[in-house]
């Protein structure tokens, strides 16, 4: 087995959505103190750095935005990037900031180890991101190395001792009861701490260190919990500044769809179809559909509903997070090379943008359905979905009444017919009619029909 360790140590900051423009930092209380955590680049050009005390950070920049480490947002955050890593594994694991993926079965189909690590890293980091990397055969000696080491490529596990012995300690364990201790005895690497004694160290340390030190070195089995990726996609955004006008989200959007088209391209599927749920402070989150005519995953598509929305979208509080859902996924209509080329898809740009900007249930579309009663042959869909049918036999007219209403038109002349229609049984609503084209006096040519049941006579549509 071989692990890839993809550590991302900018993703707390990138859990929130923050332009650059103003110093921003996370914070988190360690030791009974708040301290800053993170900081972008304008913090630390004011001479902010992670582990000052919030205090002095704040006294020493005053424009400084604080937010405080959402731990929760950072898993899934890595559960996403965890999605993108799903189509060259499926054995993916975690440790905190840190993706484990297991790379070994795929180095044939990616054409070696170099060309899959430039299309993983490519596939996982954000525009501007960079995260450090490492490979070795045990999960955990993956994530130590880039941790401390990264770029390093260990390819047998007998060389992970030697890797791995100038690694502080202090990455090791997380125990504060054995971190304290082997700084008392003097050991300061692993290389230390593996060249004394296994019996004395056990005693001194206890059995979890070691038992740690040999999964890490491949000599115990370290098993990882199975993950397997979500069925619809679901994230919330995290806002630095509060947004009052509408138009203003579309920038802070704009993170959420791209991080929706790299969800469906790696599932080969599109939507039609988001959900968008905007947080307020002190308010109920505000709630709205936007959709498309066809299923699409091109980012640039995928916002133009949120697009129109905005322009008229008056919003009842200022908005501190945003979320995005989508629920329905349709696998994607991708070309593919043929003989013929295939016939060119309508531009429907126009029509959603009405459907965006009125409401779906301003612009509406019928489509037919399998049932011979006229009054539920049809349905209303959304624009665009119109599903073309062959013609039924006999005479139908594309006008129906609401309700068919009782024949008062006397001296018809019968034209055609009968064209008979039994059906409805099976949901409470069966009809027995025959149906005729009839003339009257004036002209007018009528579709009408006797019902059998009652041998009355009804007026169910116009052919004029």
């Amino acid at each position: 087995m071989l692990w890839l360790a993809v550590y991302f140590p900018g993703l707390p900051l990138r859990v929130f959505h923050d332009p650059g423009r103003q110093p921003f930092a996370l914070s988190e209380r360690i030791d009974g103190r708040e301290r800053i955590t993170r900081c972008n680049r304008r913090a630390r050009e004011q001479g902010l750095y992670p582990g000052m005390p919030l205090a002095s950070a704040l006294a020493l920049c005053g424009g400084l935005r604080v937010r405080p480490r959402d731990r929760r947002a950072e898993q899934a955050l890595l559960r996403d990037r965890a999605q993108q890593a799903y189509r060259f594994s499926s054995r993916i694991a975690f440790d905190p900031l840190c993706l484990l993926i297991e790379i070994g079965a795929s180095l044939r189909l990616m054409g070696g180890l170099e060309p899959l690590l430039q299309t993983v890293l490519a596939a996982l980091c954000e525009p501007g991101e960079r995260a450090r990397h490492a490979v070795a055969p045990t999960p955990g000696a993956a994530s130590l190395l880039a941790r401390c080491r990264p770029g390093t490529r260990v390819l047998r596990r007998e060389a992970i001792r030697e890797a791995l012995a100038d690694i502080p300690l202090a990455r090791l364990s997380r125990d504060p009861r054995a971190r304290r201790l082997m700084q008392d005895i003097g050991l300061r690497t692993l290389g230390e701490c593996l060249a004394l004694p296994r019996e004395g160290l056990a005693r001194r340390t206890g059995p979890e260190l070691l038992r740690h030190i040999d999964q890490v070195l491949g000599l115990a089995p370290d098993p990882r919990p199975a993950w397997r990726p979500p069925t619809r996609f679901e994230q919330t955004l995290p806002l630095c500044d509060e947004i009052e006008h509408a138009p203003a989200l579309l920038f802070p959007a704009q993170r959420l769809v791209e991080r929706l088209a790299r969800w469906l391209r790696a599932r080969d599927g599109a939507t039609d179809r988001l959900h968008w749920r905007l947080h307020h402070r002190a308010r109920p989150p505000t709630s709205f559909d936007t959709g498309l005519l066809a299923p699409d995953r091109e980012p640039e598509r995928l916002l133009r509903g949120l697009r129109e929305r905005c322009e008229r979208l008056c919003l009842p509080a200022p908005v501190t997070a945003l979320g995005l859902r989508v629920s329905d996924i349709q696998p994607a209509d991708t070309p593919s090379g043929g003989l013929f080329p295939a016939p060119s898809r309508p531009d429907l740009h126009w029509l959603e943008r009405l459907y965006n900007r009125l409401g779906e249930t301003c612009i509406r579309g019928l489509r037919s359905r399998p049932d011979h009663r006229p009054e539920q042959a049809w349905q209303w869909c959304p624009p665009g979905r119109s599903e073309a049918q062959p013609p039924r036999p006999g005479a139908q007219p594309l006008w129906l009444l609401p309700r068919p209403r009782p024949l008062r038109e006397r001296g018809l002349q019968l034209l055609q017919g009968p064209q008979r229609i039994e059906a409805g049984w099976w949901d409470g609503q069966d009809v027995a009619r025959d149906y005729f084209v009839a003339r009257t006096r004036d002209g007018t040519r009528l579709w009408i029909y006797l019902d059998r049941r009652s041998g009355h006579w009804h007026v169910h549509g116009y052919l004029d």
